[in-house]
């Protein structure tokens, strides 16, 4: 599923594991993914949720107080840590608002609108601040109007077609296995 990430996405899963390494955290938590979707201002979740403008009042409500002194964050140690329970099932929870959405690739607002799928500590900072499920899903939709998604790999229509026409097929071989047998009969 991680091949799926979309560039926007894969950066804030970046940042959470910088913030999560800083506070020398065992594993990266939705709270760190929630913190790691405010670093970019010019993401999808900046502009759909307003996260930018927000960083501060999410940071303190998800119990992480402060701001890195960097705009890039480096601090010297580049440990990648794993997600905790909750942190993948927020990423199982993306993938399933990417289908929902019919879309290949899992963007960083599709992480966000994930978040707030189930309760937990970003939820509750998120839904405090005033950020909405629906109101998200909305934007997200516009948003993807005025920039799409690059394309999706072709394996991937490719299997959406044999999927929908399925049956077709299938009857095709079939009918084309008799003709065989038919044919070698004489």
């Amino acid at each position: 599923m991680f091949e799926r990430l979309a560039d926007d996405a894969k950066r804030a899963i970046f940042f959470a594991n910088v913030e999560a390494v800083h506070r020398k955290d065992p594993a990266i938590s939705v709270r760190d993914l929630l913190v790691g979707l405010t670093w970019e201002s010019d993401c999808p979740p900046a502009r759909v949720g307003l996260l930018k403008d927000q960083a501060l009042e999410l940071r303190a409500a998800v119990g992480i107080p402060h701001l890195p002194s960097t705009s890039i964050p480096y601090y010297g140690n580049k440990v990648e840590i794993p997600l905790d329970s909750e942190g993948k099932k927020a990423i199982a929870y993306a993938v399933e608002e990417a289908d929902h959405d019919r879309r290949y690739w899992i963007g960083a607002d599709d992480l966000l609108r994930a978040l707030l799928r189930f309760p937990n500590d970003a939820a509750h900072a998120l839904q405090a601040c005033g950020v909405d499920l629906e109101a998200l899903r909305i934007a997200s939709q516009q948003t993807r109007l005025a920039a799409p998604d690059r394309p999706t790999p072709r394996w991937r229509q490719l299997k959406a077609l044999v999927k929908k026409y399925r049956a077709a097929i299938l009857l095709f071989l079939i009918l084309l296995l008799v003709f065989a047998y038919l044919k070698s009969q004489g």
